[in-house]
């Protein structure tokens, strides 16, 4: 466990070697001529014209990506996917998309607008599913009632430069309280959050769904505020990044994959039941804790899957007013390129 007091490195460059994430020859990619599909998979695999491989990396985490490959609509349009598990966090899988190892992996939109900042020619955040999920949380036995008392705390954070120590943050800062004040514990997975906490080893955890539900359901923990509490409006949240060098020879595999995605998106809203017991099986967490984190509205289904340009231009500036920008680097004119509406709009359109 790594302890920071009242100062935070800046962000480094992306190291991590892309190779390390795909061990297999990349396959061949889609035709760039084949044609969108119709969300739903009404073709059947059998009849499907072949249209190639997509790379897709993802991370074991709350997403609709494990009901995707249960219903394989992709796959019954043709395609070949291959899903890659991200054993580095999004800046492996930003490697990897920059080399031509992935092309399109899944994300928080506002931790890919910093990472992907730095190679601002390589990817692009396409379609959303998620808003919110960055839950600030203090412990049942620190006495916290409001965001003022978060002065000189002791608080976990999963990293530094994460997007639930952001949103922690934006939430400090709407309040006045600086942020700087508070002792920063960094470790880095969920389940360790929850045991920080647990042992009182800090009073606050900036964390994120379904840890964050756990917390509460295990009664260590009551929950603060949330990211769109901190915003002042929803929290743009996870979804998937394409590879600009893929998007533009395969546009109709990116569409594709959205609508994939936005019809898994929907079982959740359909069939929850089910849907919360992919989910937590897929992310190795208890369903329980799902279940809570979407009655409670800790993360939500937005309005549109079309991404959300003025929530994530609010997010880049205060990332930058917060110090979580790399050097160099202007966030508010980085997002302007970074967001593309176009793939997520045709995905949502009849058909």
């Amino acid at each position: 466990m790594v302890r920071t007091r009242r100062r935070f490195a800046a962000l480094g460059v992306i190291a991590v070697m892309a190779t390390s994430l795909v061990a297999c020859e990349r396959p061949p990619a889609p035709d760039a001529g084949a044609s969108g599909g119709g969300g739903g998979g009404t073709a059947t695999s059998s009849s499907a014209e072949v249209k190639g491989t997509i790379n897709i990396g993802y991370f074991p985490v709350v997403s609709p990506v494990p009901i995707m490959q249960a219903q394989k609509t992709l796959e019954k349009q043709g395609y070949t996917v291959n899903w890659v598990q991200i054993t580095q966090g999004l800046p492996g899988a930003a490697s990897a998309l920059a080399a031509g190892k992935l092309d399109m992996t899944w994300g928080n939109s506002a931790s890919a607008t910093i990472i992907f900042s730095q190679s601002p020619n390589a990817a692009m955040f396409v379609g959303q599913s998620f808003v919110n999920a960055n839950v600030t949380v203090v412990s049942t036995k620190s006495g916290i009632k409001s965001v003022s008392e978060l002065k000189n705390r002791k608080v976990v954070v999963s990293g530094l430069k994460t997007a639930s120590t952001l949103f922690y943050q934006m939430g400090l800062k709407k309040a006045g309280v600086d942020p700087a004040s508070d002792d920063y514990f960094v470790s880095g997975t969920g389940p360790g959050m929850v045991g920080v906490l647990d042992s009182g080893g800090a009073e606050v955890a900036a964390a994120y769904v379904p840890y964050a539900a756990s917390m509460v359901l295990k009664g260590i923990g009551n929950v603060l505020f949330t990211g769109s509490d901190a915003l002042g409006s929803d929290a743009p949240g996870d979804g998937f990044i394409a590879s600009k060098a893929f998007a533009s020879k395969h546009p109709n595999a990116v569409t594709d994959v959205l609508r994939a995605q936005f019809a898994a998106t929907d079982a959740i809203k359909k069939s929850p039941t089910e849907s919360y017991s992919q989910m937590a099986t897929f992310a190795q967490v208890d369903v329980e804790a799902v279940k809570y984190s979407f009655e409670k509205n800790l993360v939500s289904i937005p309005a549109t899957y079309v991404p959300d340009t003025v929530g994530l231009g609010k997010v880049a500036a205060l990332s930058q007013d917060l110090g979580f920008a790399p050097a160099g680097v202007n966030l508010p004119d980085f997002v302007k390129t970074f967001v593309d509406t176009s793939f997520a709009t045709k995905a949502t359109s009849a058909s």
